[in-house]
């Protein structure tokens, strides 16, 4: 379901019912901020108003937070606040009493390790208290919501696995939240982590055994999950792992941009990050870097050579051209690719379709 969807289900929930309005709060853990939010016949102001202060303001909250969640409970049966003492609040005389809101049911319909989902939907005084009958009803309908929004949820992890898929292509990846905690890694990054004395995997969080890259580590995913949040456009970093008697190992990290408009949760992106491995022999297509990026045949071997570890004399001495001509093809590379380090350059050529697996080598029967 959709935001399209959750507005439909509330519409028709509020007709069904006999009620005035209804919202749908997906708060923090605690249920104390507003993170987004659905509502039905609420103006934007008032709901503003509701998310920036009122919430809490809300006499029946506090109690809510106590009640076993799974179930909606009647504003005038299932709380200490009687009716006669509502009309005294804050909220009734400053909020509801000009929307000509009375009564209400409210509920925690969903919860997970970062989020409170809760519906709240609200009725006049012409309309009436919510009986137990009323609450029965509603409470009828809470497992089929609590299941539309898993189901939500669980598309779309697979929508945002199937983008990291294709944006590692054939490399091991993992999907990273705040502070290293791993959200989704593939088979062949569980594989790899299980093997790999650069890296830890403990208690669901990805750390690196070196200190210092450890630090650098935490301090690219929260700078891509909060500054490049505005836009999505973070350059990424390139972090080479240190590996006991092996080459590095290159882990580059870069943006996930979150689904806009898509589902009922607020927007969230991953950073994403895949390895590549100096022992897998891989292809960089420079045909395939020319059209990308709009380079010149000799720009593009320049590409080539830094994505896939060279230096710049090594390439001058094969191409039989001075250093200094290979560093001003490597500035015209950097001004097309829209980047300004070498390292920049290596994760936006190794995350773009160029990059493949070598052919196998051929073999005579």
């Amino acid at each position: 379901m959709d935001q399209n969807y959750w507005s439909m289900f509330l519409d028709k929930l509020v007709r069904v019912s006999r009620s005035r309005s209804a919202r749908l709060l997906v708060l923090d853990r605690v249920a104390e901020q507003v993170q987004s939010s659905m509502k039905i016949n609420i103006d934007d102001s008032a709901h503003q108003q509701y998310v920036d202060h009122f919430v809490n303001a809300c006499p029946w909250r506090p109690e809510l937070k106590q009640k076993p969640p799974g179930q909606l409970y009647s504003t005038y049966l299932d709380f200490s606040c009687r009716q006669n003492r509502f009309y005294q609040t804050e909220f009734y005389n400053d909020w509801a009493r000009g929307l000509d809101i009375h009564h209400g049911v409210c509920g925690t319909v969903y919860q997970n390790r970062d989020h409170t989902v809760q519906l709240l939907v609200q009725r006049t005084r012409d309309h009436g208290p919510y009986h137990h009958v009323d609450t029965t009803w509603f409470n009828g309908l809470v497992p089929h919501i609590r299941r539309a929004i898993q189901l939500n949820l669980e598309a779309a992890g697979l929508r945002r696995r199937a983008l990291a898929g294709e944006l590692a292509a054939h490399r091991p990846f993992i999907l990273l939240g705040p502070a290293g905690r791993v959200d989704y890694l593939c088979q062949r990054a569980e594989a790899l982590l299980a093997n790999e004395n650069a890296l830890l995997y403990r208690n669901g969080r990805l750390m690196f055994r070196h200190r210092p890259l450890q630090q650098r580590f935490l301090h690219s995913v929260n700078g891509i999950l909060t500054s490049a949040g505005r836009d999505w456009r973070h350059a990424g970093d390139l972090l080479l792992a240190p590996r006991l008697g092996d080459q590095p190992l290159a882990c580059l990290l870069s943006p996930l941009a979150p689904e806009v408009g898509r589902i009922l949760f607020p927007v969230e992106g991953r950073a994403l990050l895949h390895f590549h491995l100096p022992e897998e022999t891989v292809h960089v297509d420079e045909e395939h870097v020319a059209t990308l990026f709009g380079l010149t045949p000799a720009e593009a071997k320049v590409a080539r050579a830094i994505a896939e570890g060279g230096t710049l004399a090594d390439l001058a001495d094969r191409q039989g051209i001075s250093v200094q001509t290979a560093r001003s093809q490597l500035k015209s590379v950097f001004r097309k690719t829209g980047t300004t380090r070498q390292n920049e350059l290596a994760a936006r050529v190794l995350k773009s379709p160029a990059l493949s697996p070598a052919p196998p080598p051929i073999t005579l029967p």
